[in-house]
């Protein structure tokens, strides 16, 4: 019987260790089985300010991209919004199940810390507001974050409970 050229792990019994340093929590889930996959979560508050249109809004955002064994650099193009703040997360598994393997890099402080800058320079370039010009009729116009007004609040490695395929 062929064996495949690229095998996708097997899940292991226990949380893939990595650094101390890496913050690591569990995703609150409704289900009872299944496997923990990896996820990268990042939240962060981000300032909006223009004094000439007297605009101060601060928003709080979170998202989440998967990783898989081979993810070498997170897409962060390819997250999505979460609704779970900090506080949500759990430090410990809601239930018994095995874990799918992290990717290398997610196990590294260096490769990690790069991935954390990564997500600010993401939210700096993709997180917009639209306002209202005072013109008749009104013009929307679009402004990005105000000069230093991405604060990373955190990036972690989130586990999901999925149903295992």
């Amino acid at each position: 019987m062929p064996v495949p050229s690229n095998p996708k792990p097997l899940p292991g019994p226990t949380r893939p260790l990595g650094s101390p340093e890496i913050p690591q929590f569990h995703l609150p889930g409704k289900g009872a089985k299944g496997v923990y996959a990896p996820r990268l979560y990042g939240a962060a508050h981000i300032q909006f300010a223009d004094r000439r249109r007297r605009l101060d809004e601060t928003r709080h955002v979170a998202f989440m991209v998967p990783l898989d064994a081979s993810t070498r650099t997170p897409d962060w193009d390819a997250a999505t919004a979460s609704t779970l703040g900090v506080k949500d997360l759990l430090p410990e598994a809601p239930v018994v199940a095995p874990y799918e393997p992290l990717p290398n890099g997610a196990m590294q402080v260096n490769t990690f810390a790069r991935w954390a800058k990564q997500f600010d320079r993401w939210l700096a370039r993709t997180q917009r507001i639209e306002l209202a010009t005072k013109q008749d009729p009104p013009e929307p116009v679009t402004m990005g974050p105000k000069r230093g007004g991405v604060s990373v609040d955190l990036v972690a490695i989130v586990w999901e409970l999925v149903a295992a395929v």
